[in-house]
C-alpha cells in the first residue's frame, strides 16, 4: 500500500521503556521488545495502542529506545509507573496495513526502506511512532524532512 504526507500535532505516547540498541528496526525479533509488550499487555491499558522510537542513534541507524504503550492526550493519563514520550509535530510518511505479526512489521518496514532508498521521503530521525487502530492493523508514521524543504528541489 502507498503511502501518505500528512502532517501531525505533538503526540504523547506513554509506557513501558526498553532499550535495543543491537536491533535495528524491522529487522530481528527482539526478546526484551517480546516481554515488554507482554507486561504491558497484562495490565489491561484502556487506550488506544502505540509505541514510540526515540532517542535516535545515527551510528545503528536506528532509535536506542522505544516506549512500547498507549497514546494519550495529556500527562493525567498516565499510568502509575509508565514513562511519556513527546513525539514533535511535524510532518509524518504514514504507512498502514492490515494483517499478521511479525510479517505485517516486516512488510512495513520494507516499504519505508523502498521509499528511502527511491528518495520518495527523506527520514529526519525527529522521532516516529506505530499506532494500532485494532488487533491485525498498524499505522506507522515516520518523520521526514517536508518534501518542499529537501535539499535537490
Amino acid at each position: 500500500m502507498p503511502f501518505v504526507i500528512v502532517e501531525r500535532e505533538e503526540t504523547l505516547v506513554a509506557g513501558l521503556a526498553v532499550r535495543s540498541p543491537k536491533r535495528a528496526l524491522g529487522k530481528a525479533r527482539d526478546k526484551a521488545l517480546e516481554k515488554t509488550w507482554s507486561t504491558l499487555l497484562a495490565q489491561n491499558v484502556d487506550r488506544p495502542l502505540a509505541s514510540a522510537y526515540v532517542d535516535h542513534a545515527p551510528e545503528i541507524s536506528s532509535y536506542y529506545t522505544q516506549i512500547v504503550g498507549y497514546e494519550c492526550s495529556s500527562i493525567d493519563q498516565v499510568g502509575r509507573g509508565h514513562v511519556v514520550s513527546r513525539i514533535a509535530a511535524g510532518t509524518y510518511a504514514k504507512f498502514s496495513s492490515v494483517g499478521t505479526f511479525p510479517d505485517l512489521f516486516d512488510a512495513l518496514w520494507g516499504q519505508i526502506h523502498d521509499a528511502e532508498e527511491s528518495q520518495q521521503i527523506q527520514r529526519s530521525f525527529t522521532g516516529d511512532f506505530e499506532f494500532y487502530p485494532h488487533a491485525f492493523g498498524i499505522d506507522l508514521y515516520v518523520a521526514i524532512v517536508p518534501p518542499a524543504t529537501r535539499q535537490g528541489q
